[in-house]
């Protein structure tokens, strides 16, 4: 049998326990898949239509400008994917766009 180190090796030793930087968060009722769902139902896609330059609209099969857009979840679906596709379209969109596109 090999001897053991009876003293720990631990880097961590004599050091002091992490502790949280804020408030722990309340602890409370979860929301359930429903409401989930109703909060995705919930969300503003218009900012996205402002975005929409003469070549994304014609690429998703919209009018030019200056002609409005509705933008629903399902249009929203679809210019998510185009922007994905053409990535350097997105450097330029402000942090509330781009986080839409993201959800």
């Amino acid at each position: 049998m090999t001897d053991q180190p009876t003293t720990p090796t631990s880097r961590m030793t004599d050091q002091p326990a992490p502790r949280p930087v804020g408030p722990l968060p309340q602890s409370g009722d979860r929301p359930t898949f429903d409401e989930l769902q109703q909060q995705a139902n919930d969300v503003d896609y218009s900012p996205l239509a402002a975005h929409l330059n003469d070549e994304t609209r014609s690429a998703l099969g919209l009018a030019p400008a200056p002609a409005p857009v509705t933008v629903d979840r399902e249009l929203a679906e679809r210019i998510r994917t185009h922007f994905l596709d053409h990535t350097e379209l997105i450097a330029d969109l402000p942090d509330n766009v781009r986080d839409l596109i993201a959800l």
